[in-house]
């Protein structure tokens, strides 16, 4: 898997034991139901043309990052305007997503493996990252 930042091609590798937790349970349409005078339902339904969100989650014993990488990652986040794509690269699955970082979850948890203060840029961390999809990104 990796994310690459459109603006200077930039690419962060990431793991392949992330999983995208929230895969199945975004709803594309939305809908208000109110009833008329008369009990009828007057149904209003909009569909989103871009905001679903991609939640990549890791088992405490996988999908490992280490500082340095965490720390540019975070960097990303930090930036606005920016935009990202998400390729996974499994054998099965070679999708690619538009995508920014959603800070209206937290974007970014990061927690040492180890569970004590970092000594090295190589040390590992248990790393959750949230992206919302955009149809059109720059």
């Amino acid at each position: 898997m990796k994310l690459t930042r459109k603006s200077t091609n930039e690419t962060v590798t990431l793991s392949d034991g992330f999983l995208w937790s929230d895969e199945f349970d975004w709803n594309g349409i939305e809908q208000i139901i109110e009833p008329a005078l008369d009990g009828t339902p007057i149904i209003q339904e909009g569909k989103w043309k871009s905001g679903r969100p991609i939640s990549l989650t890791a088992d405490k014993n996988m999908a490992w990052l280490k500082r340095h990488v965490v720390s540019r990652l975070k960097e990303w986040s930090l930036l606005q305007d920016e935009f990202f794509t998400l390729k996974f690269e499994y054998l099965h699955d070679a999708r690619e997503f538009d995508v920014k970082f959603r800070h209206k979850d937290t974007a970014i948890e990061a927690q040492p493996v180890k569970e004590i203060p970092s000594v090295s840029e190589d040390e590992y961390y248990n790393v959750t990252l949230r992206f919302v999809e955009l149809s059109d990104a720059n």
